[in-house]
């Protein structure tokens, strides 16, 4: 070591994972295997102020609990033993898109949507939990009140006395909802994102640091695509979207649009497949448009497939391109057909858990074929599912 070097030691890697959980507008709480309390951030503390010191034991979670009232996400009342980081305790599983309530004893409510990481040592035994809450309640009073002025306006609609300003209170009330939900989710998840992209190209990083900040990218990844989801969708309905057409490489298209399912794949052992059959090596039509359906039916297969593999093929018929996506998962109920495109429709999981997301991918897919003046279909087994959408070699946009 140099003696005349005064440099600071840098920091060591505890100390800059906590500086980063303590940066986050998310409430972050970590409990060991027994379920004691082990560190709870600054968010957690300002959300949750009867949360006790910490470290605390296990019993703390039960206490906490017997002196608020917690309801999941349709109201029901939920026990003791409930909620993600109990869950992930118990099961050694991650918890995706929990959402409930917390009533405290001074009559404030509280809204949250929470997720758990379980943690295993280097012995593969689990070591405890790691949940992150967001705050949702501003989000679901702007929802709530968005609902009672649709209802409100349709039963103006049926009476025939619907007016002018009720259907501008209506669309403003439905603008500002969007507004918020996007500025309120991204500027937080922007920061988490830029800490996160900052310490993965640390020299000092093991193998497991490597792979928890990989989670940390991957979920915040796919937070950012059911934010740009509902925005789009919001679009679409409000006729705003802009459809342009231009050359692209196809092959191009494709590897941007399949980056993000093929290191899902291959994070979690499943195979991918690309396949090229007599393809164009261009085509004239939106790419980002493209991208946005391609990203769609590929990180749909990939939430249903748990093992076995992952497949994009692309060929052509006649004067058009066609783009396969299929998978090796348990296929389509008939429950799920039945409101395949509808927006918001979400499938369920064995236990009985909403699959992630927000419900709109296939919905988008479907709208964005429709401006594109493509079509989508699909075939579906027990061994697995097929989306085939076609497009024109040469998109011509409409003009208004």
């Amino acid at each position: 070591m140099d003696p005349f070097d005064t440099r600071p030691a840098p920091a060591t890697m505890e100390v800059r994972l906590r500086a980063l959980l303590s940066s986050m507008h998310s409430a972050i709480l970590e409990i060991d295997a027994q379920g004691a309390l082990v560190h709870a951030n600054r968010a957690a503390q300002i959300m949750l102020p009867d949360l006790p010191a910490t470290p605390a034991p296990p019993e703390w979670i039960h206490e906490f609990k017997e002196d608020h009232i917690f309801r999941d996400g349709h109201g029901a009342p939920m026990g003791s033993t409930e909620g993600p980081l109990l869950e992930a305790l118990r099961t050694g599983e991650s918890q995706r898109d929990w959402q409930f309530s917390i009533e405290f004893n001074n009559g404030r409510m509280l809204y949250l949507m929470g997720a758990a990481e379980p943690l295993f040592g280097s012995d593969g035994r689990l070591s405890g939990v790691v949940c992150s809450y967001q705050d949702i309640t501003e989000l679901i009073g702007l929802q709530h009140a968005l609902e009672e002025q649709l209802t409100e306006t349709k039963s103006a609609a049926q009476e025939l006395r619907l007016t002018h300003g009720e259907l501008s209170r209506a669309h403003n009330l439905q603008a500002g909802f969007i507004a918020n939900f996007s500025h309120d989710l991204r500027t937080p998840l922007s920061g988490v994102l830029g800490f996160a992209d900052l310490l993965d190209i640390s020299p000092n990083l093991d193998i497991e640091e490597k792979e928890f900040l990989q989670e940390i990218i991957d979920a915040g990844d796919s937070l950012r695509m059911m934010i740009d989801s509902v925005i789009t969708y919001s679009n679409i309905i409000s006729g705003t979207v802009r459809i342009t057409s231009e050359w692209h490489d196809i092959d191009s298209v494709v590897e941007k649009s399949s980056e993000a399912a093929r290191k899902v794949c291959t994070r979690r052992g499943l195979e991918f497949h690309m396949e090229m059959v007599n393809a164009p090596e261009k085509m004239c039509i939106d790419e980002m448009r493209l991208q946005e359906v391609l990203e769609q039916l590929l990180d749909n297969a990939v939430k249903f497939t748990e093992k076995g593999h992952i497949a994009l093929k692309v060929s052509s018929v006649a004067d058009s391109v066609v783009f396969e996506i299929s998978d090796t998962g348990p296929g389509i109920s008939h429950e799920a057909e039945m409101r395949l495109y509808e927006p918001y429709s979400k499938a369920l999981v064995k236990d009985g858990q909403l699959r992630r997301g927000v419900g709109l991918g296939l919905t988008l897919v479907k709208a964005l074929c429709d401006l594109m003046h493509g079509k989508v279909d699909y075939s579906t087994s027990a061994q697995g599912t097929t989306f085939r959408v076609q497009f024109p070699l040469i998109y011509t946009p409409v003009l208004s």
